[in-house]
């Protein structure tokens, strides 16, 4: 017969419990008693790093500041620019001045297929059919291709198949544009072919010919291939097609 005895050992705790327990108790007695120590070498430790990415955002800060206040200043020039050349051409018996009415877009890519707009002014705001439809300013993006009585479709010079004559200005060449046929590509961006060795180069304007100045983008990629006759240039519009809220259509007459 087995018999149960009502006495239990009592187990003492694994000897990992009481290292971690008398570890923790020696880590407590070095904090409470060289506290100032301990603080000081975190700090000496982190010091360094903060200092590291502090200076890191005043770079960042710099260059921005930088960026923006040389944006400004080309912003400053460009404006100053285009009001000397609006009081020669005066001079000469040609208004430059642009009249034009202000538009909210309705519908706006995907919404509208193959680089399309639609906007609220139509024949009631003197709307016609072929003027020339701008971001703002002399950002020019297209041109109307429909008026209806209060509303208007616009056609982006990207819409594919789209063909215009523009200029390329020449910044390695100052004073000088060649003659090119824009191309639209889709998605705001175009494409033209021009001679072999023609040095056109990324960052280089494309404007609409005519007595205003009218900007329709800029090259962003020249594809070069030897032994070819012709070299491709791209371009892409001065927008965002997908956010674009306004426009701005022109009254006095149609692309030139």
């Amino acid at each position: 017969m087995t018999t149960i005895s009502h006495r239990r050992r009592r187990r003492l705790p694994p000897v990992s419990t009481l290292v971690a327990v008398f570890l923790l108790f020696v880590l407590v007695v070095v904090v409470n008693v060289w506290r100032t120590e301990v603080g000081n070498l975190f700090w000496t430790i982190v010091a360094p790093i903060a200092s590291v990415r502090n200076s890191l955002d005043a770079t960042t800060s710099a260059a921005l500041r930088a960026e923006l206040a040389s944006t400004t200043a080309l912003i400053a020039d460009r404006n100053a620019l285009y009001q000397e050349n609006l009081l020669l051409k005066a001079q000469f018996g040609r208004d430059a001045k642009v009249r034009s009415v202000l538009a909210s877009v309705l519908l706006r890519p995907p919404g509208t297929p193959y680089d399309t707009l639609v906007i609220d002014a139509g024949k009631k705001e003197g709307v016609k059919m072929g003027a020339l439809v701008s971001a703002g300013g002399s950002a020019y993006i297209g041109t109307i291709s429909e008026v209806f009585e209060s509303t208007s479709r616009v056609l982006l010079f990207s819409s594919p198949g789209s063909t215009y004559s523009a200029l390329a200005v020449l910044s390695s060449q100052p004073g000088k544009s060649i003659p090119i046929s824009l191309v639209g590509q889709g998605g705001g961006s175009m494409s033209a072919e021009v001679p072999a060795a023609t040095p056109v180069s990324v960052g280089d304007t494309i404007i609409v010919p005519g007595v205003a100045t009218a900007f329709a983008g800029t090259v962003t990629h020249v594809e070069r291939s030897e032994g070819e006759s012709f070299e491709t240039l791209y371009a892409h519009l001065p927008v965002d097609l997908f956010s674009i809220r306004f426009v701005e259509v022109r009254l006095d007459g149609v692309q030139p």
